[in-house]
């Protein structure tokens, strides 16, 4: 598998965490490649797992759910998180906790909703956004 490590890759990275709706063509010019060759290599990228789709910012808090499994059926809650549209992510994680997830919405019935179910899993922490810094 391919690597993406090399100076055209860093930079196509770098010019689309900068912009991410920039033009194949605008895109190609920053990397010195064309359109067409700048196009095909995100699409590799994206194949090979390096970019995972291209992210839209909502304005939604976000609420960090930290989850410490009463079970190991670690598969089943990962599909089981996946079903639910206002996670934006949800990471396996090493510490205190199993998973760190985050949940994005401002009604709160939809986040005790969320929580309620989220029980029959394990216990959790939340923490919520009070104000984007970055």
């Amino acid at each position: 598998m391919k690597k993406f490590d090399d100076k055209t890759s860093q930079a196509v990275l770098r010019e689309l965490r900068r912009n991410a709706r920039i033009s194949w063509q605008d895109l190609g010019r920053a990397v010195h490649l064309s359109g067409q060759a700048v196009a095909e290599r995100v699409r590799q990228m994206q194949d090979a797992g390096v970019i995972d789709g291209f992210t839209l910012k909502e304005p939604r808090t976000r609420h960090f759910i930290g989850v410490k499994m009463q079970h190991t059926r670690f598969d089943e809650f990962e599909n089981w998180l996946r079903g639910w549209e206002n996670v934006e992510s949800a990471d396996k994680t090493s510490g205190d906790t199993c998973y760190q997830i985050v949940y994005a919405t401002d009604d709160s019935s939809e986040l005790e909703h969320f929580l309620n179910q989220l029980l029959q899993h394990g216990t959790y922490r939340l923490h919520s956004s009070i104000r984007r810094v970055k």
